[in-house]
């Protein structure tokens, strides 16, 4: 090849390269113009935030006997009117003596029912597995949700099964020695150790917990419907008897008092009654509620809100003042940010009898889309409004959208520019 051709065509390759780089260059400077964000699937749940205070039906039980408790039921726990909650022993050493001897009968009474129910054959390998697995996740799941009362008793029972496991699979034969063993020692323990010199009974039905505030008497649960914003501003915390023995709750309904702002009492009051109460410091779940009362003493004044519960576990039976999340809605949409809407006309084509087109023009709220270079405003029906983004709803119910038309998923929503319109070409 004749070296001055080679040197035009590449000067001519360059050349067209450098071209292309300016174009390049000048269209990516022009698209920088007009930023651009994909509109992508989220859910949001509107949340107001609050600090509270629990008021339960609380019911101290006193303890008039001389002596050393052991409780006979754990927190948290179920009981009847005129149920024994704790028996009385002269001193600690009779009374840590029974609560041993009482832990060993429980595993004893386990390992005999394993082994009579597996050597029958009522239990299948399948079951005994499903067993293992579903305790093991309520344990996890208690853990999670800090229901800590429950995990010993959770662990004892996984235990059981694993026990019933190893039998089936014939990795044990039996356990006759372990029984034995145990009787032994129950034996022993209840031989050496006092007996009781009394008990300890609840008058009451519900749940107990040892658990005391000195707040069990600051709230009257039976005239919660008089309890003012005023009241839960400052209360009156009271000391907690020597002679109380813990308390038993005992209406499983129970209400969540807090204060609110103007705003947010009048998101409530017009807001259906269900709702759900995230209490983070004792639970990790959102607890299920109703709107019990919305109290406002000024038309523009903060309110005092109740929330009536019937959902119980430990931590809940602790709670006193919690922060508090009220959970209004959980909304699905597309995400806009709110840089992005404007407000424009759209158009809408109908037709008469004859076929013959009419167009009606509106000016409605949307935002601007890119598809390749052309624009195209779209308008939007928001379900959810934050500082900085919507929520908007991508299927409309029939009505809602003047021309029925709207964004659809990962549109490339223009989120800044000047001069935009409908049908702007970028070039």
């Amino acid at each position: 090849m004749d070296k001055l051709l080679f040197k035009r065509i590449l000067v001519a390759a360059l050349t067209l390269l450098a071209i292309i780089y300016v174009a390049y260059l000048l269209i990516s400077a022009n698209f920088d113009m007009y930023p651009t964000e994909n509109a992508v699937q989220a859910t949001v749940t509107d949340r107001i935030s609050s600090d509270a205070f629990i008021i339960r039906d609380e019911n101290l039980i006193e303890n008039s006997a001389k002596g050393v408790l052991s409780y006979s039921v754990a927190n948290g726990e179920a009981v009847n009117a005129d149920g024994e909650i704790a028996k009385v022993y002269a001193n600690a050493e009779d009374a840590l003596s029974h609560t041993k001897a009482e832990s060993l009968q429980k595993k004893k009474e386990s390992l005999e029912y394993i082994q009579k129910n597996t050597i029958s054959g009522t239990m299948s390998i399948d079951i005994i597995n499903n067993n293992i697995k579903n305790k093991l996740i309520n344990y996890l799941d208690d853990i999670n949700n800090g229901n800590l009362g429950k995990t010993s008793s959770d662990a004892d029972t996984l235990l059981s099964y694993i026990n019933q496991r190893q039998l089936y699979t014939g990795k044990i034969t039996d356990f006759s020695s372990e029984i034995a063993s145990l009787s032994e020692q129950i034996s022993t323990l209840n031989s050496s150790a006092g007996s009781s010199i009394g008990s300890i009974k609840t008058p009451k039905a519900g749940y107990f917990t040892e658990f005391c505030d000195g707040y069990e008497k600051t709230f009257s649960y039976d005239d919660i419907d008089k309890l003012t914003l005023d009241d839960i501003k400052d209360p009156k915390k009271g000391s907690i008897p020597d002679n109380i023995a813990g308390k038993v709750i005992g209406n499983v309904k129970w209400y969540v008092a807090c204060e609110v702002n103007s705003d947010q009492a009048a998101s409530l009051n017009i807001w259906d009654s269900a709702v759900t109460v995230l209490l983070s410091e004792a639970s990790s779940e959102a607890i299920p509620a109703e709107i019990y009362r919305v109290s406002q003493a000024e038309k523009d004044g903060n309110a005092l809100v109740i929330l009536r519960c019937d959902y119980m576990n430990d931590g809940i039976l602790e709670a006193r003042h919690e922060p508090i999340e009220i959970g209004m809605g959980t909304y699905t949409g597309l995400r806009v940010s709110k840089r992005a809407i404007h407000d424009d006309f759209v158009t809408k084509t109908t037709y008469d009898d004859n076929d013959n087109p009419h167009k009606e023009e509106k000016k409605v709220q949307g935002v601007y889309v890119l598809y390749g270079s052309e624009v195209q405003f779209k308008q939007i029906s928001i379900l959810y409004a934050d500082e900085d983004y919507v929520i908007c709803d991508p299927n409309p119910e029939e009505g809602v959208l003047f021309n029925g038309t709207t964004i659809s998923l990962y549109d490339k929503v223009i989120v800044k520019g000047d001069d935009l319109y409908d049908g702007k070409v970028i070039h």
